[in-house]
């Protein structure tokens, strides 16, 4: 990557905050264990301190560098002005937070801005609320896989900088993955492959640019390796195609329908089951899995941008392919949602499989009456 790279500053400040995120948020497993402090949000997916600290950390310290730039998260402050103890927990977090950073510098000074005061975080948080997706926006979702961050198994901590809808940037931290960025491609990703003594590797890209993958210390990054590009599968045959799946019983996905479509090919199914979203999108950066369906019950269903944004891109170059159900590509301009009419399902594959799980794909939906 040369200096003249466009987004290579964008890069770099990216980096910075993911790291200083996924630190955080490691820190709160191991002084927490299983004993994670959790809420419920309104559509009862579990959050944590974490996920709001985080938050506040990534779009504090990115305001300061980006002040024109907007900031999408799936967090608001809303809980936390309800609830005053649990922004009191928070806030202790963020400090906490700030402090070990100051003492990692030598000059004693943070080189990340953090919040002033407890007020100022839950605006910093309820900057993430932006609904627009025009012009320089960065998307993030602090926690991915808050069920699994809560068990001590894989999660994501992710930021991606869209412009005008399209993805440029991103750095995804998993700061619970165990894979040596000198040979990371192809190991059995899964939740139980857990860094249990460091904080995980980064994986980052800039649009046209590579994915790269570097080990994540306390107080600071390793060397970057570079994900070679793939064209192909390595001549695996359809029947041995490994499928990645949500937990089973998802219900805004039709996983029986997944199912069929992977024993219309020949293959098991599941093959691989990881909670996160964005964590498939890193196992099939690394080709420990093949194919990643969303095929939705009907096209009134949705997903939302943070979800995806980002994860898409780290595979996107190292040669995946992702196109929805009718063959277009996925339009992250429109709002918090990915909507069903806009995009309707997600197929994402290996290079060299993508036509024939596609047709796989428009034959079972062909069943539907």
């Amino acid at each position: 990557m040369s200096a003249d790279t466009p987004y290579r500053e964008e890069l770099a400040h990216a980096l910075r905050v993911v790291h200083a995120a996924s630190v955080l948020t490691k820190s709160v497993l191991r002084s927490l264990k299983n004993s994670v402090s959790a809420e419920t949000k309104a559509d009862d997916s579990p959050v944590t301190i974490a996920d709001f600290a985080a938050q506040a950390l990534i779009i504090s310290a990115l305001h300061a560098v980006y002040p024109a730039d907007a900031f999408l998260g799936e967090e608001s402050a809303d809980q936390l002005r309800k609830n005053e103890g649990l922004a009191e927990r928070v806030w202790q977090l963020v400090q906490q937070a700030r402090s070990s950073h100051v003492q990692q510098h030598e000059n004693g000074h943070a080189s990340l801005v953090f919040p002033a005061t407890k007020e100022e975080m839950l605006h910093v948080i309820d900057r993430g609320t932006n609904a627009q997706l025009k012009g320089r926006v960065w998307v993030m979702d602090p926690v991915d896989g808050t069920a699994t961050f809560m068990t001590g198994n894989q999660y994501a901590v992710c930021l991606c900088l869209l412009v005008d809808g399209v993805q440029q940037v991103t750095a995804i931290g998993c700061p619970n993955l165990r894979v040596d960025p000198q040979n990371p491609v192809n190991v059995k990703v899964h939740e139980e492959l857990v860094d249990e003594s460091g904080f995980g590797v980064v994986l980052s890209a800039i649009r046209g640019e590579g994915t790269y993958i570097r080990t994540m210390f306390s107080n600071g990054l390793g060397e970057p390796g570079k994900i070679e590009v793939r064209s192909g599968t390595g001549g695996k045959e359809s029947k041995d195609l490994d499928f990645i799946e949500s937990a089973l019983g998802s219900t805004s996905l039709s996983q029986a329908e997944h199912k069929a479509v992977a024993e219309l090919l020949g293959a098991k199914w599941p093959g691989t089951v990881i909670w996160s979203q964005q964590m498939k999108y890193i196992a099939l950066t690394l080709g420990a899995t093949d194919v990643m369906l969303r095929l939705p019950l009907d096209k009134t269903r949705y997903t939302h941008v943070w979800d995806h944004a980002g994860g898409q891109l780290l595979f996107q170059e190292v040669g995946g392919i992702i196109q929805d159900i009718d063959g277009g590509s996925i339009d992250f301009s429109h709002g918090r949602r990915i909507l069903g009419d806009k995009n309707y399902g997600m197929i994402a594959t290996q290079p060299g499989v993508f036509e024939k799980v596609d047709e796989a794909v428009k034959a079972v939906l062909a069943r539907r009456t």
